[in-house]
């Protein structure tokens, strides 16, 4: 299995938006491959807020398939030329393959 995570670091008071944008219907559901997403945001209480992005894929190569995909590649050419949400503080991706599970 692997997964990729993206975590994003929003103004407070805007996690919620962020939950939005990743809760609703995706093209990457019907992807070959993948296993399922969760999306989870950081307890804190007041301040910055995390928001964590976690996809599960069956495999690497199905995680790359999605990214090559025209799908994938629509909605990041649809972005292009739009600033990014002022609240957006940073953000980051990571993959991860999985080597052990219990």
């Amino acid at each position: 299995m692997f997964y990729q995570a993206k975590r994003i670091i929003v103004q407070e008071g805007f996690s919620g938006q962020v939950v939005e944008r990743f809760s609703g219907d995706t093209p990457l559901a019907k992807q070959p491959g993948f296993i399922d997403m969760k999306v989870l945001v950081k307890k804190v209480r007041r301040g910055d807020e995390e928001v964590m992005i976690l996809v599960q894929w069956q495999s690497e190569e199905d995680w790359k398939n999605w990214e090559k995909s025209p799908e994938h590649i629509a909605g990041h050419k649809a972005k292009i030329g739009k600033p990014k949400p002022e609240y957006i503080i940073e953000s980051s991706q990571n993959v991860y393959e999985v080597k052990a599970t219990k």
